[in-house]
């Protein structure tokens, strides 16, 4: 019989804007699970704006091992209400938009710092909020006061690699430091590969992102 930790549903929703690589990392996420042989892979993307720079949402839903209790499975590809393991932000207001749905006090949130703003705000008819404030929004979420993990992996990206793209797979590093996602190394870099075009780069690009947020949940750990 499996152990109830390898029985347990991790849900994931991913947020950002078209452009950035949400449903790329989704996909990623679903190539490693399958890779490392996990029973219950389940996600949906949304889409609709994505050629407008429109929001982009996905879920992913993974099990490692199926329970012999058939509604412990999961049947469903999407994330109900509040029951978000981990939140991954590729634009801080996206995160917002659906954190109020999603999240509880269970929830992580890795955030890339990076703004996008909505055509209302660069028009003037809306006010971006700071990131402090998106910040402390999350905090009243209910989550754990180390759940809450900002890095400006954009910046990361165009530092490290000279392309701004790079920016999701660092987010992908940056997620696996929570240990919400348990893949290890050599499976991810067997998926990328396989599955991605520039392949080393974008294996540098999480294992950078990995060790940014371990540093930063160290640094949280130690304040």
């Amino acid at each position: 019989m499996p152990a109830i930790e390898d029985t347990a549903v991790i849900n994931v929703v991913i947020v950002g804007t078209a452009g950035q690589g949400v449903i790329t990392l989704k996909r990623l996420i679903e190539f490693v699970a399958a890779e490392a042989d996990y029973e219950g892979i389940f996600g949906s993307e949304m889409h609709g704006l994505a050629q407008r720079e429109g929001a982009v949402a996905c879920h992913c839903r993974l099990q490692r091992c199926q329970s012999e209790n058939p509604r412990a499975n999961i049947f469903s590809p999407t994330v109900c209400y509040g029951d978000a393991d981990l939140v991954i932000g590729l634009e801080p207001i996206e995160v917002l938009r659906n954190a109020g749905q999603f999240s509880s006090e269970k929830t992580t949130f890795v955030v890339n710092e990076r703004t996008i703003p909505p055509i209302l705000v660069t028009a003037g008819k809306e006010t971006y909020p700071s990131i402090e404030d998106i910040q402390n929004t999350l905090l009243g979420y209910g989550g754990p006061s180390d759940g809450v993990l900002f890095m400006n992996a954009t910046d990361v990206a165009i530092n490290a690699f000279s392309d701004a793209q790079k920016m999701n797979m660092v987010m992908f590093g940056f997620a696996m430091a929570t240990r919400i996602l348990d893949f290890d190394t050599d499976t991810c870099e067997r998926v990328v590969r396989r599955e991605m075009r520039d392949a080393e780069t974008n294996i540098a690009a999480i294992a950078l992102g990995f060790q940014h947020g371990e540093e930063l949940l160290e640094q949280k750990k130690d304040s």
